[in-house]
């Protein structure tokens, strides 16, 4: 098997995995728990993969403390490209919170930097937009911060979203934008050329679209638990009956699955830098990864999930 590529995250000219590891799930919040065992020995299968990023947040449940646990061995935080985000900033008030949270952050992974540092909830007003920024090139200045990331608002994907992402972009303050992108949801593509002139890197989230393109539920289930639940019972029919007939022209060889397509297709684009996907048990970490070196989806299926979805994200918005 091909050695993982990497890519360059925009101006940082910091080299990430094209595949990054969704350290999200292994900290039990919204997922469902995890044995802590199984967790480390999940982060430790995508870096002997040859994994390099691993994306957190405080936000995480218990991610940051289990990942903390596997990179202070052997030097392996030598080793990755780690990013992490906070829920502060998103309003006056909480901007002198932001140290004290990225400080929680580096008490718990063991560090005393992080690679990337993302607004996880940036705020839409420039006043605010540029004071919480302030904070942040404080940090980055201190060295306890490399790069300056903005998390775009989700789970829904519109016209604001993309004018957001415009937003940071046009400070010239921010390094990275990690935004929700997948086959059903393609909008946010308008900004990547955007991006990428203007030297931000793009971290593409949800390309599996919370497992609702994973080709695991068909048509006449309905998910009623966890963040699924946001999208609407219609939705959700609609969304199956979608990759039922995907299914028929995309997934062909070496692709075996909707999954497996849904990411790739995300990592089509060479603007985007790198693909986070989650990962709950080691095989999942080392699959995820190993599908970064499998070659390009034909032009043709892109092309027709293109035209055939391409215009289509609102409707499978979360309500």
């Amino acid at each position: 098997m091909a050695p993982p590529q990497k890519r360059i995250l925009g101006r940082t000219r910091i080299a990430v995995s094209e595949l990054g590891f969704g350290a999200w799930p292994i900290g039990g919040a919204q997922y469902g728990p995890v044995p802590e065992g199984e967790a480390i020995e999940t982060v430790k299968a995508y870096i002997q993969a040859g994994g390099n990023f691993i994306d957190t947040a405080r936000a995480y449940g218990q991610s940051e403390a289990i990942l903390g646990k596997v990179l202070s061995q052997d030097r392996l935080r030598d080793q990755i490209i780690l990013a992490s985000k906070t829920f502060k900033g998103d309003s006056l008030e909480s901007i002198p919170a932001i140290r004290a949270d990225l400080e929680e952050s580096l008490r718990l992974l063991r560090t005393d930097y992080l690679d990337l540092y993302y607004l996880h909830m940036p705020p839409d007003d420039p006043e605010i937009m540029d004071r919480t920024l302030d904070e942040f090139e404080i940090l980055k200045k201190e060295g306890k911060i490399r790069a300056i990331g903005a998390s775009i608002k989700g789970p829904a994907v519109t016209a604001a979203t993309v004018k957001l992402c415009c937003q940071y972009i046009d400070s010239g303050r921010v390094d990275a934008i990690q935004l929700v992108y997948s086959i059903l949801r393609q909008k946010n593509a308008e900004i990547f050329g955007y991006a990428h002139e203007k030297g931000v890197g793009l971290v593409v989230r949800t390309s599996m679209e919370s497992g609702f393109l994973s080709g695991k539920y068909r048509p006449g289930e309905v998910i009623a638990e966890g963040h699924r639940k946001r999208w609407a019972p219609e939705t959700q029919r609609l969304i199956f009956d979608k990759v039922l007939e995907m299914e028929k022209y995309a997934v062909r060889p070496p692709y075996t699955s909707m999954a497996e397509v849904a990411v790739r297709f995300t990592l089509e684009p060479r603007e985007v830098s790198s693909v986070i996907v989650g990962a709950r048990t080691p095989d999942q970490s080392r699959q995820n990864v190993a599908l970064a070196t499998k070659p390009p989806l034909d032009a043709a299926i892109i092309r027709r999930l293109k035209d055939e979805l391409g215009r289509l994200t609102e409707r499978f918005n979360p309500t």
